[in-house]
């Protein structure tokens, strides 16, 4: 089939449409009519060239007596295009499932992608998540009408549902999942507006763009409230006082009041089209972001790849008979097994007709829910289509040095051991309060003595476990730095309240951590066959390569292993160290020290 023939038909049908609604097709008839000539002297055959005499009906009903000079010049006659009578496509079972499975995983990754848009767009008058919402509502009313789908250019669109205010009751855009949800479903449906709208592929964003500035171009889009008379109803309310000779006091009141009320007017005037500016703004914004992660042809982002071998396939064609060394991506057909992906030891249970997955001490049910698990030093991220898995074994979100050291930052200051480790106290007051009322005694200086007597290796698992809990109920509650003032108040430690507020700011902001945010004194260095050092103030540390790991280690030290990242405590502060491969990255994190309040 010649490239791009079923995206010049789609073409030809949109603009015969128009001409049909009595809409000027795009291009204007010299366009319609060139496409139309185009498509004639194309070589069309089965279901295409039926689609085409159907579409070309229509076109000559709008235009009774036309005949182009290529049907009169052209041998072809329109009417004997052969069709092909064309059986069913027998399509591999198989090969379905592994289309589900990345259309699958295109919409689990772009998910967590819409998580951190979010965040971005969850920012001062959240004009962006504003915007989707209102087209969202308002794309929903007019598809549900009888013109929607020949309307290509909206000429008879019109306005249901204008722009929610910032504190609007009906949806709470503080919260960042809300937004990510609105984001999400934004995404799928303009994913799906070329079957609706029978628009080609690549016309997707500027429709929306379109359908974006129609909302806000509309009459009531922006809301206003208007208190007493207009500028109108004053002016004639001062003319007929002045024709009934009324009272120079009363006529001076009116004339005052039309004079505020223009102002006002003015005013208003100025704030709607700051208004009308910012959320233009805003509609770039959300176009910029559906190219880049909507799918080619509609957008930017390429399908994700998926290996076409599945083991344990019931088909040949796709068998994989084992599991290569090194594999990190694997397709499979469910059944109780035990395999292993970069090291890591994953086993597939049966009990009736649920499955289940475990791995590293952690079980999950396999559901069609995408999930993942973070493992060690890697995230397992698992998508299920119908008796099919699909096992991913990816860098550990966000397990960039950069990101790492970050939440390093945070680490250290919940092992610090001042005060009988007050930060860590903190937090795991503050993770008892996103719950409701809480008993701030329970985590008072003796429920720290447990702190102390465990090795720093078991510490820092046990604070950084602490931490993603802490971090998924920050991002669910936007008034957390209330509840954190709340807390730090309740147990006497404000100073340590304040101090952990802005570091928890600082790691789940959504710009990437820099040398500003982390401080200047980052450093790197590569491991090899050759121990390197690090020096931290006063200390030396000594790092050695061996067997794919990393070990640290100071004088007089047991060595501990670093994974990905470690926290290693100094007389100056804490040394965290954060590593990718054979790069380790580096930062000096000096504690103030302070008095309970």
């Amino acid at each position: 089939m010649k490239a791009g023939l079923v995206e010049l038909l789609e073409l030809y049908e949109y603009k015969v449409d128009d001409l049909a609604g009595g809409l000027e097709p795009k291009g204007g008839l010299v366009s319609l009519n060139r496409l139309r000539q185009s498509l004639i002297q194309s070589t069309l055959s089965g279901p295409l060239a039926k689609r085409f005499r159907e579409i070309d009906a229509r076109f000559k009903a709008s235009r009774p007596g036309y005949v182009s000079i290529a049907e009169e010049s052209s041998s072809l006659d329109i009417e004997t295009i052969f069709i092909e009578e064309e059986g069913p496509d027998l399509v591999n079972p198989e090969r379905e499932v592994l289309e589900r499975l990345t259309e699958a995983l295109y919409w689990a990754r772009l998910e967590k992608d819409l998580g951190r848009a979010a965040k971005a767009f969850n920012q001062g008058k959240r004009d962006e998540l504003r915007m989707v919402y209102a087209i969202l509502q308002n794309l929903e009313s007019y598809s549900a009408t009888p013109q929607f789908a020949q309307d290509y250019n909206l000429s008879r669109f019109s306005l249901s549902h204008g722009i929610p205010g910032l504190s609007d009751p009906r949806v709470a855009l503080e919260n960042v999942e809300v937004g990510q949800r609105l984001l999400l479903e934004l995404f799928r449906e303009v994913y799906a507006l070329p079957s609706k709208l029978n628009l080609p592929l690549e016309e997707t964003v500027p429709y929306l763009r379109r359908f974006a500035r129609r909302v806000l171009d509309s009459e009531g889009s922006l809301k206003t409230s208007i208190k007493g008379p207009n500028v109108d109803t004053l002016r004639r309310a001062l003319e007929e006082a002045r024709r009934q000779n009324l009272s120079i006091g009363q006529i001076r009141e009116l004339e005052e009041r039309l004079q505020t009320a223009a102002a006002e007017e003015r005013r208003r005037t100025l704030v709607q089209e700051e208004d009308k500016n910012r959320f233009t703004a805003a509609i770039e914004r959300i176009s910029i972001l559906l190219t880049r992660y909507l799918p080619v042809p509609r957008g930017e982002t390429p399908w994700p790849q998926i290996p076409d071998k599945i083991l344990g396939a019931q088909s040949a064609e796709y068998a994989l008979k084992e599991i290569p060394p090194d594999t990190k991506v694997l397709t499979l057909r469910l059944m109780p097994q035990r395999l292993r992906l970069e090291g890591y030891e994953i086993a597939i249970s049966q009990t009736g007709q649920l499955y289940g997955l475990s791995t590293g001490g952690q079980e999950r049910s396999l559901e069609e829910t995408p999930f993942s698990l973070t493992l060690r030093d890697a995230e397992l991220n698992a998508l299920r289509y119908k008796d099919y898995l699909h096992l991913r074994l990816e860098p550990r979100e966000a397990a960039t040095l950069s990101n790492l050291l970050a939440e390093g930052r945070v680490l250290a200051h919940l092992m610090w051991p001042e005060q009988a480790y007050a930060y860590l106290r903190l937090m795991r007051s503050l993770s008892m309060r996103f719950k409701g009322e809480t008993n701030y005694a329970q985590f008072g200086l003796d429920s720290a003595a447990k702190y102390g007597d465990a090795t720093v290796d078991n510490l820092q698992e046990f604070a950084r476990k602490g931490l993603e809990v802490v971090k998924v109920r920050v991002e669910k509650t936007a008034n957390w730095p209330a509840l954190l003032a709340e807390t730090a108040q309740a147990m006497g430690l404000e100073t340590y309240g304040e101090d952990l507020r802005r570091e928890l700011s600082e790691w789940l902001g959504f710009q990437p951590p820099s040398r500003d945010t982390l401080g200047g004194n980052i450093g790197s260095t590569t491991v090899g066959d050759s121990p390197s050092s690090i020096k931290a103030g006063s200390t030396v540390l000594s790092l050695r390569f061996q067997e794919n790991e990393v070990y640290v280690s100071s004088t007089g030290l047991i060595p501990r292993k670093l994974h990905d990242m470690m926290v290693w405590m100094v007389p100056e502060g804490a040394l965290v160290l954060a590593r990718e491969a054979h790069r380790v990255a580096h930062t000096l994190v000096t504690i103030p020290q302070h008095r309970a309040t």
